[in-house]
């Protein structure tokens, strides 16, 4: 199994990064207590709360964005984009079993040769 990811797992650490599969419940600083499946009952629950009191979408959208924010920095991610990243590659590792397992973080990634057209970029970061 082939996983194309971006390369910027990694947060915003300098200096040489080895390029290795992140382990379930990994971090970047070494805090324990990651678990992916604690961390979705967290915002899910947040959301029912927020919800359940008729809270606008402004306030909503802001509360869940300040809270996943909070939650990478928790552990040591700079933000929410390579937070999910990690987790994202931490559940492909746990769930591949027996089925090998690639992962290809290219730095860079730029329009299409050929398909849908020459040229073509699904959004910009």
């Amino acid at each position: 199994f082939i996983f194309i990811f971006s390369a910027y797992v990694a947060g915003e650490q300098e200096g040489l990064i080895l390029e290795k599969q992140y382990r379930m419940g990994e971090t970047l600083n070494g805090v324990s207590g990651l678990d992916i499946f604690t961390e979705k009952k967290l915002l899910e629950d947040t959301l029912e709360h927020l919800s359940s009191h008729n809270c606008s979408k402004e306030h909503i959208r802001k509360t869940m964005k300040d809270l996943g924010i909070q939650r990478a920095r928790t552990f040591g991610w700079p933000n929410t984009y390579v937070f999910t990243k990690a987790m994202g590659e931490m559940l492909l590792g746990d769930m591949k079993r027996n089925v090998p397992l690639v992962i290809i973080r290219p730095a860079i990634v730029t329009s299409t040769f050929k398909e849908p057209f020459p040229g073509w970029i699904e959004g910009v970061r």
